[in-house]
């Protein structure tokens, strides 16, 4: 079986909408259409917005 591993560029990171890095390797039933990349900026936001969410 053969690992395929993206890997984001510089200065932004892998989402699937769920999990977030900057390499992922794929599992054996996902695909490269299921991750795109966003800003390291956005992603701040994101878990900022996240963290807000749980402190309540």
């Amino acid at each position: 079986m053969e690992l395929k591993v993206l890997t984001a560029s510089e200065g932004m990171i892998l989402t699937n909408g769920e999990a977030y890095g900057k390499a992922i390797t794929l599992g054996k039933n996902d695909s490269t259409e299921n991750w795109h990349e966003i800003s390291e900026v956005e992603y701040e936001r994101l878990t900022e917005i996240q963290n807000e969410y749980l402190d309540k």
